[in-house]
């Protein structure tokens, strides 16, 4: 039997966690948004699913692996189920780009609007290295080995790469 008391404190876990993590949250749905493709429903589908699996949550991960794990298999998992809706251009001003110069503006507009044309995995994979997390903490949240995470980043690196020069 569910009490009241029990019901608040699941409440009050996530109020903290939706606080806490709203930027990672924002950043993956972002990534993932396209005009057919609204953020504002990725990062609802999100929150709805952390609600849902809060009390599944085991902590077995961190709870930021925990969070990113479940914000970029929300994302995926919505663009499986919308298969009309493409994994296009972000929508524009879906990033937040800090204030500088002109030229690195348009520069990281550019970098977004590459990995926009990347498959799903990949998307998140360099989305994760940009945020600067550690080939563990990687390997961690996408499932895969460390290894493989340095063989994948190469490849995708590469494949921007050669995509900016095309």
């Amino acid at each position: 039997m569910v009490t009241t008391k029990m019901k608040n404190d699941r409440q009050q876990r996530f109020l903290q966690l939706a606080d806490a993590y709203k930027d990672v949250i924002a950043k993956v749905c972002s990534v993932y948004s396209s005009d057919s493709a609204p953020f504002a429903d990725l990062y609802q589908e999100v929150m709805i699913n952390i609600w849902t699996g809060l009390e599944s949550y085991r902590g077995d991960a961190k709870v930021s692996t925990w969070i990113y794990r479940l914000a970029i298999n929300t994302c995926i998992t919505w663009h499986r189920r919308n298969r009309r809706h493409s994994l296009g251009v972000p929508v524009e001003g879906a990033f937040d780009i800090p204030d500088t110069d002109s030229s690195t503006t348009e520069s990281i507009r550019e970098l977004y609007r590459l990995i926009s044309l990347l498959d799903p995995f990949d998307k998140a994979l360099i989305t994760l290295w940009l945020d600067e997390k550690s080939y563990d903490e990687i390997s961690s949240i996408l499932g895969i080995s460390k290894a493989n995470v340095a063989t994948r980043l190469h490849r995708v690196r590469a494949r921007l790469s050669s995509l900016a020069n095309q």
